[in-house]
């Protein structure tokens, strides 16, 4: 069309021109016949005739260069037009001159100008697509309505090590040679049919035929009428993704420092078979077991070998554990095992043979054997419990009674241990609203000088009057709050009170001290430090006249841990007495370097005072403090056969029911200064 209009252009100038010289020669060839019909010479005709002519040829000569010069012109302008064309082409901006002049060819010049500004924005879009595409991290393969490969972009090579010549032309199912896909294929047909498209997950094959999990989106191509032409798929590699769903699911399922099922599998599994009326009549054996001061082992050795010893704890049961069983890690130190009972005619024997597996776990802390045990409450199902709940409440109790009973036992679930447990769980939960309000409170037992009888300290010691239970055993709810995680809260409110009273004893007693009881749990995160710290800056005379009282088993077993808090309390004035000492296993040597002002003989050995044994026992007690310039009290005094004989043997501090046993405050102030047994 543009060559049409030029070519135009010209053949209309050539006419014009060819006009002009046609009309220049008529002109010549009348002036000639006029010359020769009036008679002219030849001569005068002659000269008109070449001037004529010469005429002519001057018409002739400029008309062609004329016609040179526009073609030139056209020339120049359309290698512009050219030019302009590839600038626009390319992206770049281009400008029209403003004087040109308003001919066909400037005509022509606009026109394209406008066709490809216009195109230019579509080329700039289709530059665009295609750099996403080649750049693309998704996979994307375009196909026609054959479903024979079109194109691909780079990274869908990439993510399936194909090269471009195996795939274009061939079919795009190539890539859905796995069997995993069947019904996947039937599913995105089924999607392009209904809804021209398709999305999710499905698996792809790469040249290796290792399957490749996607995330897949097909859809179809139509073209300006809605015509099919074809379809794009796009997918993305989800390999990484799936490995950290993995991951997570073996996180959710797998227990990950013992590689144990997860509780959440494990109970999810029993409730399913508790639930089936196939399997939920078969006796089976519930066993709830704790791993015996693992947290000895945390605070020695550090938590990194603590989480060790679970995961021996957790090969070691798996080993042990008869053939069938199932073991799952609930928290921490505990584990729960199912045991199935093969043959109900051998019970007996097999709850008698699980006994004792739990006496002694070999085990290794820091490459060197370590002595461990557990803990272990045992129930049968559905005899004593038909619930996931039950089981673990009867088992739980049965476990109780075994740490109560000194470790490393089974104990298995009986109903009158269900009503001890029943009372245990009442009174914790009294116990906490106690503490809170106070409500345990500290008596006061007094230690007298058996030479004069006079008071010269007194022990605290915790009562706790029910309004439910009515007087409970410090044996039993110091216990509870041990095991129940209360004792923090019980030592705290019982010291509070202890030092509030202290003023008031001194004041009655001058120059006595108040020996407070502390639980070896109060050394955990120097909690005892802390709360004496602190009662030190808020009353710093009181703490002269305290003095707490160690037991001796502890004191040995963590001497390392105690060691240096009990010097930090004794810079603070208070005195330090090991408590039942004779129960525990002391040498010489580490007495010598215990920071600590008295022994406290166990009142089990004053009782047995007549044995000569015992008494030898005793004796050596008293020498060996002499000898490491300590004072010695005897507890549990209660005769005056025991007063004498202590007396004799060189111990003159006493306290027991000979002359009193522990009272309230109130009583205490009513007390002479001298008590006459």
């Amino acid at each position: 069309m543009i060559g049409q209009n030029i070519g135009s252009e010209v053949s209309l100038w050539v006419v014009r021109r060819m006009y002009a010289l046609l009309v220049a020669l008529a002109i010549v060839l009348c002036a000639l016949a006029l010359a020769l019909y009036a008679g002219a010479s030849v001569l005068w005709v002659t000269v008109g005739a070449l001037v004529m002519l010469g005429a002519t040829g001057a018409v002739m000569y400029l008309s062609h260069a004329q016609l040179l010069g526009f073609s030139k012109d056209v020339h120049t302008r359309m290698h512009d037009l050219v030019s302009l064309s590839h600038d626009l082409v390319a992206g770049k901006p281009v400008v029209l001159p403003v004087d040109s002049p308003k001919d066909i060819v400037t005509h022509v010049t606009e026109s394209i100008h406008r066709l490809l500004v216009e195109q230019q924005g579509k080329i700039g879009k289709l530059r665009i697509t295609d750099h996403v595409f080649a750049t693309a991290g998704e996979a994307i393969l375009v196909s026609d309505v054959d479903g024979k490969i079109v194109d691909i972009n780079p990274q869908l090579l990439k993510i399936t090590g194909y090269t471009r010549e195996q795939l274009i032309g061939r079919p795009a199912g190539m890539l859905y040679r796995n069997n995993a896909t069947q019904n996947s294929s039937v599913q995105i047909r089924d999607g392009l049919i209904d809804l021209g498209h398709w999305r999710g997950e499905t698996v792809f094959v790469d040249r290796s035929d290792c399957a490749i999990p996607v995330l897949l989106s097909v859809s179809k191509i139509l073209d300006e009428q809605g015509v099919r032409q074809g379809y794009v798929s796009i997918f993305a590699d989800i390999r990484h993704t799936k490995e950290v769903e993995a991951k997570l699911r073996q996180l959710t399922t797998t227990d990950r420092l013992t590689q144990l099922p997860s509780y959440a599998v494990f109970s999810q599994a029993l409730q399913e078979r508790l639930a089936n009326p196939e399997l939920n009549t078969k006796q089976f054996l519930f066993l709830f077991l704790n791993i015996d001061r693992l947290r000895t082992v945390n605070d020695r050795h550090g938590p990194e070998n603590g989480d060790k010893l679970i995961a021996q704890v957790a090969a070691y049961l798996e080993m042990v554990l008869p053939k069938g069983s199932t073991v799952c890690r609930r928290s921490g130190d505990e584990f729960i095992a199912v045991v199935e009972i093969e043959q109900v005619q051998f019970l007996d024997q097999l709850k008698a043979a699980l006994v004792h597996i739990v006496v002694s776990v070999p085990s290794m802390v820091e490459n060197k054997a370590y002595p461990l045990s557990l803990s272990a409450g045992g129930t049968v199902y559905p005899d004593q419990a038909k619930t996931l709940n039950e089981l673990l409440l009867a088992a739980d109790s049965a476990l109780q009674l075994s740490k109560e009973q000194g470790r490393a036992r089974l104990t298995w679930y009986t109903e009158a241990l269900g009503d001890l447990v029943s009372r245990r769980r009442f009174l914790e939960e009294k116990l906490s609203l106690a503490i809170t309000a106070d409500l345990v409170k500290p008596f006061y037992q007094p230690e007298v000088d058996m030479r004069t009888g006079k008071i010269i300290g007194f022990e605290a010691l915790a009562r706790w009057d029910d309004d439910v239970f009515g007087v409970v055993s410090p044996a039993e709810f110091i216990l509870i709050a041990e095991e129940g995680r209360l004792i923090e809260r019980l030592s705290g409110s019982l010291l509070w009170q202890v030092l509030s009273d202290l003023p008031t004893i001194i004041k009655k007693f001058p120059d006595s001290k108040v020996a407070f009881n502390v639980s070896p749990h109060l050394f955990r995160d120097r909690t005892l430090l802390g709360l004496l710290t602190k009662d030190l800056h808020e009353r710093p005379e009181i703490l002269e006249g305290l003095e707490i009282e160690v037991t001796e088993s502890h004191a040995a077993d963590s001497a390392a841990e105690i060691f240096g808090q009990l010097k930090s309390i004794r810079t603070l004035g208070v005195e330090v007495a090991i408590d039942d000492f004779g129960t525990g296993y002391s040498s010489f040597a580490r007495l010598a370097n215990m920071p600590i002002n008295r022994l406290k003989i166990d009142s089990g050995f004053i009782a047995a005072l007549h044995d000569t044994t015992q008494k030898k026992i005793i004796i050596a007690i008293i020498n060996l403090a002499k000898t490491l310039d300590l004072e010695v009290t005897a507890e549990g005094v209660e005769n005056y056969e025991q007063k004498t004989a202590l007396i004799e043997a060189g111990c003159h501090r006493a306290q027991g029911w000979l002359y009193s046993k522990a009272l309230p405050l109130a009583e205490v102030l009513k007390l002479a200064p001298v008590l006459h047994a």
